[in-house]
């Protein structure tokens, strides 16, 4: 089985976050000994996550982070989602983009609720409870991702997503 991932990788790992691989080994969780990629988050905790290379659907909630460049390309190309009325297939939505959703996703849907935000707020309304817990996940996503390339804090973060500023990136260690 060909590794997609190697130790030492930084990962986005779902809506976990930014995680460290910290090695490929042999487990025996249930009988049957199979090869893990072993993740700890980068930015929380002492949580360790096994991922069963063999399961594809875990696999495919790991992904690369991405460069500086192409997070610039994402920000700049990226438009927001169009609304979803339906609470309930917009919170599915929501859901699959935390759970795992690539970078595109990620702003496409932070754009799209910070503007809803602004939007209601202009009305004197808030965006519904669901959909404001989604941008709290989808902004610590985002933050976790483009602080491993620039230099960024919270607030920093929908100056960027709007090109209102251009973060500095993070030198080389």
């Amino acid at each position: 089985m060909k590794n997609r991932f190697e130790p030492n990788d930084m990962v986005m790992y779902g809506g976990h976050g930014v995680c460290t691989l910290v090695e490929i080994t042999e487990r025996d969780f249930g009988g049957e000994a199979k090869s893990y990629y072993v993740l700890r988050p980068a930015y929380s905790g002492s949580s360790v996550f096994y991922v069963p290379m063999d399961s594809e659907t875990l696999t495919a909630k790991l992904r690369p982070i991405k460069s500086a460049e192409e997070i610039r390309r994402v920000v700049r190309e990226s438009e927001p989602f169009d609304w979803i009325v339906e609470d309930r297939a917009r919170q599915n939505y929501l859901k699959q983009v935390v759970d795992g959703g690539g970078t595109e996703q990620l702003v496409s849907a932070y754009k799209r609720l910070y503007t809803r935000q602004k939007e209601l707020t202009e009305i004197g309304k808030k965006l519904r409870a669901a959909d404001d817990r989604y941008m709290r996940d989808v902004e610590k996503l985002l933050l976790e991702e483009f602080s491993a390339s620039f230099e960024m804090q919270k607030e920093d973060l929908v100056p960027f997503l709007f090109a209102e500023c251009e973060p500095a990136e993070k030198a080389e260690a």
